[in-house]
């Protein structure tokens, strides 16, 4: 146009304006601005509006601002207010969007005092837009009333945009109230896509899933649901978790909107593999998955994380293997961003493996994303679970005092707490409050769980007091289950049992087990007793908890009461959980149960366990030594982790085998080699019984060897007859 001189007229520039504002690109508005000038169109007013919005939408309300008042009164209506007002409420310039919609209130012309939709709305809009301030909800409650005053009610578009601004500011009740009032005939898609997806993001699953059911009933005076409907529901059903409803969202899904799968539409179809992974429901997740092309980031995070929660790290760790092979539909490279690697960390967690731990540490640290302070602060955890508390501790350390939070520091604490270091946690406690972070409730509970595990009565009780007093923090069931653990490991029954009536709120098991575990390590069978029916009360399928009882039961002699357990146990169908150990031999993981005699060396495994015993056994000094160790040796013969121990030294030692753990550290002494062996690391899905944590004491004297073993407690480093946990635990 401007090649062939034809003069541009004030029909030329609101379509160029509009589509500057839509590619929010600020150097061609201000060019166009330039042009508008030259050519005298500046106090058009359908120009001047145009530009004024043009402006807001590229991010620069002070330009809009600026246009807006350089105009003649004469020209100045209700749209050039509007355009004004949403400039200053899509950047979030709150008081500036009120403040103007104040003076075009006090206008002379009765339709800016009036005011209209689009105006309305951008209030509405700048209200959400700065919801992290609660006086913003009552600016928008203001606005609310000056709708109904001046008879806008029952516009559609106005009662969306309350919709959606109470759900954000959690008014659910409002929002829905709001949405009760839109007749059902005037109701469009946004209406109900608008509450469904407000529902979702104030975790209230089932009434999401209510009105949807609704919106689906109505036939045709309804609005048929469309894919963002589809996406919300797909995450109410994952929050809600439940496996029937969602196979019957997934029959709607086929039946209704196959479109949008046969389309290979990514965000659906993410959005249903995160529903059945949430679900329970891995295999048809994991169909879906192989049927989408050119899966992303997201996809493929949905799905490993899937495998993460399921208590499938295996299976999340050869997918991440995968992943990093694949292209998506561009042909890129599939890069993990920072969700992905965290629940990659997690399997890893959950694995108990150190090995494929350390591989995903250096591919964090060769892609830069050690950056990320919540990597950072699953590492420590995942090492620290692994039984590399070195390498948690080198992991905190290095990181700068500017990239740790407060669940870095918790983190950290946890992981000491962990391994029964109480007093380095209590320690780092101390110097977290220096760094200037409050602790939360997390830094708590590893907090107390670090003092119980240590023993440290007083200085648990102390950071219990604190809590309160000088955080300003409500102890949760958390905080309560942990001090009775505490008070229940220090003999402190009566108190522990005390504290429990004195909650503000209901017990829950984990609070009665805590304290049935101190009345059974104490031998208290009365408050033993007392306890165990109040948790068969609250818990009749409970079976931890009545294996426990039972054993209270065996080491007082009441063989009838132990009789009546099993009874009780065989006729509900209960079975105690077997135990099982684990230990990583090479890039190999090794599960063993009692007894076991899957591993196709289980010859030579019980062949070592009783070589291993005749060098325990040789250790006794007197007769009474040996009486007890040889009770220790029988009674628990072939417990899984004592199978997992002697796997463990047969592979160290064996010269025959493709995969060994005979690494060494070599350190050179007067010229000679002196060869460190590393510890063998064995994690056990329960609580290792006394005679075995005693044997293995012995095991790690004789064998000189240090043994670390993970239960469901906490961490026991064995070295030279001793145990870290001090034989608390």
């Amino acid at each position: 146009m401007q090649a062939k001189s034809i003069p541009p007229n004030n029909f030329t520039f609101p379509p160029l304006l509009k589509a500057c504002g839509s590619l929010s690109n600020l150097p061609t508005t201000k060019q166009i601005h330039s042009h508008i000038f030259l050519h005298g169109l500046i106090f058009d007013k359908f120009i001047s509006s145009a530009l004024i919005d043009a402006y807001g939408k590229s991010d620069s309300p002070t330009n809009a601002s600026q246009v807006f008042d350089e105009l003649p009164q004469q020209i100045v209506d209700v749209v050039s207010w509007t355009s004004l007002i949403s400039s200053f409420s899509l950047n979030g310039f709150l008081n500036e969007a009120f403040e103007s919609f104040a003076k075009m209130k006090r206008s002379d012309d009765p339709e800016c005092r009036k005011g209209d939709v689009v105006c309305l709305s951008a209030l509405v809009s700048a209200c959400v837009v700065v919801s992290n301030d609660l006086n913003c909800l009552t600016n928008g409650k203001s606005v609310h009333a000056l709708v109904i005053k001046n008879g806008f009610e029952w516009n559609v578009r106005l009662g969306n945009s309350f919709i959606h601004m109470y759900s954000v500011f959690k008014a659910v009740d409002e929002a829905v109230r709001v949405f009760d009032e839109i007749p059902i005939e005037r109701r469009d898609a946004v209406s109900w896509n608008s509450l469904i997806s407000g529902l979702v993001i104030n975790s209230e699953p089932k009434r999401a899933l209510s009105i949807f059911d609704q919106m689906t009933s109505l036939g045709s005076v309804g609005v048929a649901p469309n894919r963002v409907t589809m996406v919300a529901v797909l995450k109410s059903c994952a929050e809600l978790g439940c496996s029937e409803t969602s196979k019957r969202i997934h029959d709607y899904i086929f039946c209704h909107h196959y479109s949008l799968l046969s389309s290979n539409d990514i965000v659906v179809l993410t959005a249903l593999i995160d529903m059945h992974c949430k679900c329970g429901n891995l295999e048809l997740a994991r169909r879906i998955f192989d049927g989408v092309k050119g899966r992303n980031v997201i996809c493929w995070s949905a799905m490993i994380a899937g495998y993460e929660q399921n208590l499938y790290p295996e299976e999340a760790l050869r997918l991440f293997s995968k992943m990093l092979e694949e292209e998506d539909n561009e042909g890129v490279q599939v890069k993990p961003n920072e969700v992905t690697i965290l629940s990659v960390i997690s399997a890893c967690s959950g694995l108990g493996a150190s090995r494929p731990g350390r591989v995903i540490h250096k591919y964090i640290l060769a892609t830069g994303l050690d950056y990320d302070a919540r990597i950072s602060s699953a590492l420590i955890d995942m090492y620290a679970k692994c039984g590399d508390l070195e390498l948690a501790r080198w992991v905190f350390n290095e990181m700068d005092d500017s990239r740790k939070t407060v669940i870095s520091w918790s983190s950290m604490i946890g992981a000491e707490g962990l391994h029964g270091e109480g007093r380095r946690a209590l320690h780092l406690l101390s110097e977290m409050e220096n760094h200037g972070f409050q602790p939360n409730e997390v830094t708590f509970v590893s907090i107390l769980s670090a003092c119980s595990h240590a023993g440290l009565l007083e200085e648990g009780k102390s950071c219990f007091d604190r809590m309160a007093r000088d955080h300003g923090i409500s102890p949760t069931v958390k905080h309560y289950s942990c001090m009775v653990d505490l008070l229940g490991r220090a003999g402190r029954l009566d108190e522990a049992h005390g504290l429990i009536l004195s909650m503000p709120f209901e017990a829950d098991l984990a609070v009665w087990g805590s304290l049935l575990a101190g009345c059974s390590l104490h031998k208290n069978f009365e408050l033993g007793e007392l306890v165990g029916k109040k948790i068969l009360s609250l818990d009749s399928s409970s079976v931890g908890h009545r294996v426990l009882l039972a054993n209270m039961y065996e080491d007082a002699g009441r063989w009838d009461d132990v009789l009546r357990m099993r009874v009780e146990l065989r006729k509900k169908g209960l079975r105690k959980i077997a135990g099982q150990s684990f230990i990583e031999i090479g890039k190999e993981v090794f599960s063993f149960i009692a007894e076991d005699r899957s591993h196709h060396k289980w010859k030579m495994i019980y062949n070592e366990l009783d070589a291993l015993d005749d060098r325990v056994r040789n250790e006794t000094n007197t007769k009474v030594e040996e009486d007890e160790v040889e009770e220790i040796i029988t009674r628990c013969k072939y417990h899984s982790e004592r199978l997992a121990i002697a796997f463990g030294l047969m592979m160290r030692s064996s010269s025959i085998s493709s995969i060994s753990t005979s690494s060494s550290r070599a350190k050179r002494n007067n010229g000679s080699k002196e060869i460190e062996l590393l510890p063998i690391r064995i994690m056990k899905n329960l609580r290792v019984c006394r005679d075995c944590h005693v044997y293995t004491k012995l095991v790690s004297k004789v064998a000189k060897i240090e043994l670390i073993v993970r239960d469901t407690n906490r961490f026991h480093h064995f070295k030279d007859g001793v145990c870290s946990c001090g034989d608390y635990w």
